[in-house]
C-alpha cells in the first residue's frame, strides 16, 4: 500500500521544486545569489528580532503603566485626599523608561493632572497642548484636550473656550465629541455664572444624546439649576 501523501509534505515537495529549479536557472551566478540570498536573511532576522523585541517592550510599559494607574486611582478614592506620591513617581518612571511610547504619553497626561492639582498650571498646560498636536486623532489626545479646555475655563478664558466648543457641537471641528463639548460648554456657562445658557446646552446633551456617559452628570446638573 502506498505512502499517503500529507498537505504539508506536498508543500515542503512544492518548496523543494522551486529552489532546484531557481538554482539550476543561476547555478552560473551562484557565489553572488549566496551573497544576495545571506544578505536578505540577515536583513528578515534583525526586522523579526526587532519586532520581537518592541513587542515585549510594549507589553512590559502597558504592565507597569497599568499598576502605576491602579495605585493613582486609589489614591484619588481616598476622598482626593491620598498620597500622589507613589504614583507620581511610577509615572515618571514609565516616561524614564518608556519615553517615546504611546504608554509614555498617557503616563504624562496623568502626571499633568496631578500637577494641575498641585497648582502647577503652567508646567501641566505645556504637556497637554503637547499632547493635543501629537494624538490629533486619537483618544489621547482627546483626553488631552479636555483637560486643556476645563483648564483654560478655570483661568478665566470661558469665552474663547466656549466659542470653540461651539464649533465642535456644529461639527466645524471634532477635536471633542459632540456630547462632551455640549456638556463642557455647559459647565463653562456655569463657570460664568449664566445659567439660562448652561441649562440650554446640558438640556440638549439629554435630548440628543440619551445613551451618553454624561447624560447622568447633565441631569444633575439640570437639577442643581432648577
Amino acid at each position: 500500500m502506498g505512502r499517503r501523501i500529507t498537505r504539508k509534505q506536498m508543500k515542503q515537495d512544492e518548496f523543494v521544486s522551486t529552489m532546484d529549479q531557481l538554482i539550476r536557472r543561476f547555478g552560473g551566478y551562484w557565489k553572488p545569489a549566496l551573497a544576495v540570498l545571506g544578505a536578505f536573511l540577515v536583513a528578515v532576522f534583525i526586522w523579526w528580532s526587532i519586532g520581537q523585541w518592541s513587542g515585549s517592550r510594549e507589553d512590559a510599559a502597558s504592565e507597569r503603566l497599568a499598576e502605576v494607574i491602579t495605585a493613582y486611582q486609589e489614591a484619588v478614592a481616598q476622598n482626593g485626599s491620598g498620597d500622589l506620591a507613589e504614583a507620581e513617581a511610577g509615572f515618571a518612571e514609565v516616561i524614564e523608561e518608556y519615553g517615546r511610547t504611546s504608554q509614555g504619553d498617557i503616563a504624562r497626561l496623568f502626571q499633568a493632572r496631578i500637577e494641575l492639582g498641585r497648582g502647577e498650571a503652567d508646567t501641566a498646560r505645556a504637556t497637554l497642548v503637547r499632547l493635543v498636536h501629537r494624538h490629533k486623532d486619537d483618544a489621547l489626545g482627546r483626553l488631552a484636550a479636555l483637560d486643556l479646555v476645563r483648564l483654560r475655563t478655570a483661568s478665566g478664558q470661558g469665552a474663547e473656550v466656549a466659542a470653540e466648543l461651539e464649533k465642535m457641537v456644529v461639527g466645524r471641528n471634532t477635536q471633542l465629541p459632540r456630547d462632551v463639548a455640549l456638556f463642557e460648554l455647559g459647565e463653562v456657562f456655569v463657570a460664568e455664572q449664566k445659567p439660562d445658557q448652561a441649562r440650554e446646552y446640558f438640556q440638549k446633551l439629554v435630548d440628543e444624546f440619551p445613551e451618553s456617559g454624561y447624560v447622568t452628570e447633565a441631569h444633575k446638573r439640570l437639577g442643581e439649576l432648577g
